[in-house]
Formats: C-alpha cells, sequence, structure tokens
C-alpha cells in the first residue's frame, strides 16, 4: 500500500513526475509486486503479473490513483471534466479530447444514474478480468456529489460507448490511499471483476436526492455553469444504438452486431487517426490484417446518423 499517501493532499504529495506522451499512447511499466511510493505518472502505466498493483497515476500533479490485479491491464488518470476531455500537456498547450471516442455526455446515462462527475475520470485498458479500485481526495468533490453527502450513494460509472452506466460498487473499508475512507479521502471498488475495455471511461456517479427527483420539470435537463446537473433528464436509452463488435481481443477480422442498420463503421486509433472505414458491407466482417496491433476504438453509425463506440484490441 501507498503509505507515504495518509492523510496527503494532492498539492503536499510532493513526489517525482514521470511523464508520459498521452497521444502516442506511452506508458510506463511496472511489475505487479512493485509498490511505487517515490513516482507519480502524469500518462499510462501498464502493470505485468497478477497481484493487486495500485497505479501512481497523476494528471498536472493531481494524483489519483486506482487499483488492478489483472496482468496487462493499462491506464491513465485525467483531471478534466469528461464533458470536454481537454487537459494541458506537459508539453505546452492542450491535448485533444483525449481517450479516442471523447468527450463523453453528462447528460447521456442510465435512467439509475442520476449524476455523472465532471471533476476526473480515468481510461482503463486491458482484455483481463479484474476488480478495479478508484481513489479520491476531497478535491474530487464526492461531497457534492453524493445526495444529502451520503457516501453510499456514490458509485463508479462507465461509458459504454454511448452512455454512463452504473457498475456496482463496494467504499473500501480500508482504501487504497491507507487510513479509512471518509467523504473527503479514500476508495471504491468494483464488486466483480471486469474486462477493463469494456467501457472507453470511467468516472463517479451518484443517485439523484428525493428533492430533485420530485422536483417540478424533473423530465428536463438543466445544466449548472460547471457543468453540473441540476435536474434529471428523459431517459434518453430508447434512441441509442445497441451494438457488439467481436472477438475482442482481434486478430485478422472482426464483426458488428446491431440492432440497427448500419451506414458506416470506422476504426480509429487511440491518437485519434482514421485507420480504416467500411461501409454497409460488414456481413462477412471486416478486415483489420493491416492493421498494427494495439488498442482501438471502432465506431459504428447508424442510417439515421446515430452512432456509439466500442473499445478494441488487435493482436498479432
Amino acid at each position: 500500500m501507498c503509505l507515504l499517501l495518509i492523510g496527503m493532499t494532492d498539492v503536499q504529495a510532493q513526489k517525482r513526475k514521470i511523464f508520459t506522451d498521452r497521444v502516442k499512447f506511452g506508458a510506463v511499466t511496472y511489475p505487479s509486486t512493485a509498490t511505487v511510493t517515490a513516482n507519480m505518472v502524469d500518462g499510462y502505466v501498464k502493470m505485468k503479473g497478477s497481484n493487486r498493483f495500485i497505479f501512481p497515476v497523476s494528471d498536472n500533479s493531481v494524483y489519483r490513483p486506482f487499483a488492478a490485479s489483472a496482468d496487462g491491464t493499462m491506464g491513465a488518470y485525467f483531471s478534466g471534466s469528461v464533458a470536454v476531455a481537454v487537459t494541458t500537456s506537459h508539453k505546452g498547450g492542450n491535448y485533444p479530447p483525449l481517450p479516442a471516442g471523447a468527450p463523453f455526455s453528462v447528460n447521456s446515462k442510465d435512467a439509475n444514474v442520476g449524476k455523472v462527475s465532471t471533476r476526473e475520470y480515468w481510461d482503463i485498458n486491458g482484455t483481463n478480468a479484474t476488480k478495479i479500485s478508484f481513489a479520491w481526495y476531497q478535491d474530487s468533490g464526492l461531497a457534492s456529489l453524493a445526495p444529502g453527502g451520503n457516501l453510499s450513494k456514490v458509485y463508479i460509472v462507465g461509458w459504454n460507448g454511448s452512455k454512463w452506466v452504473k457498475i456496482p460498487t463496494t467504499v473500501d473499508a480500508v482504501s487504497i490511499l491507507g487510513g479509512s475512507s471518509t467523504i473527503t479521502m479514500g476508495s471504491m471498488t468494483t464488486n466483480a471483476a471486469i474486462v477493463p475495455n469494456t467501457y472507453l471511461a470511467y468516472t463517479f456517479g451518484a443517485d439523484l436526492s428525493t428533492a430533485r427527483e420530485m422536483a417540478p420539470g424533473a423530465d428536463s435537463t438543466l445544466i449548472a455553469a460547471d457543468g453540473t446537473e441540476i435536474l434529471k433528464p428523459e431517459n434518453s436509452s430508447m434512441d441509442e444504438v445497441e451494438a457488439a463488435v467481436y472477438p475482442n481481443p482481434a486478430f485478422d477480422r472482426i464483426f458488428i452486431r446491431s440492432n440497427r442498420k448500419v451506414k458506416q463503421v470506422s476504426v480509429w486509433d487511440m491518437s485519434g487517426r482514421r485507420m480504416l472505414t467500411t461501409g454497409s458491407a460488414y456481413e462477412n466482417g471486416i478486415e483489420v490484417k493491416g492493421v498494427p496491433a494495439g488498442t482501438y476504438v471502432v465506431n459504428i453509425e447508424d442510417d439515421k446518423g446515430k452512432t456509439t463506440s466500442r473499445k478494441i484490441i488487435i493482436n498479432k
């Protein structure tokens, strides 16, 4: 456990910073048996091995580790709103919206998700199932996110390509930061092992308070200046594209299954470059033999212009 972090804020946690290029998807790799207390990585971290590992990820000196225990898991932290998905680059200027497929609207979410955090998010990749733990500090804003400050109403949400969905989560009695989890500092863990690639991004979500759910006009959406949701939106799930991309990992061909007529399928790398595009002739699969090994986002557009995205890994 990273015991040096107990009671520390992001400003007080004076660690040596390691930078990787988020656009080129660079990564610092650690063995899963390592305990990293002196460094924090501004960019992607990858683990080798199957021990529970705490990823020392940060963004512009904001430290937000996560933990996982599956070989090959890789992830990065973004200190910014998922609705904008733009953060400052250590090389100067801003990164484009990251990861590929971003930004992710905080208004598009399952009916049982009340609010989605606009403070921070993670991009986590991998094909091996694992429980994942996410940490927060006071400036993560969980006190204002949770209805009535009730931490039990906060959970992890994942962007499935078209909306945020609730991931069953339990607050850790002893957090990955050390010490007990409280509304100002702690961590929570997914109840079940999940394949990280299932979701394009992860952040915190929460139920709406009873007062807000009963507010007049609660079937419409109002957004404050900082992007915080004020009223519960309509359930828009009836107008979304349900789609699957398989196999995952893929080798030489991918297949699309959709509940709508597909107009176009495109494959993008994690720096936002389009690798290939195909029209509706996808029934016999889409050849990806010429696409280098790596992680990609598949965008699927239906004949009404609705789109969804799915993350896949291509192996060689």
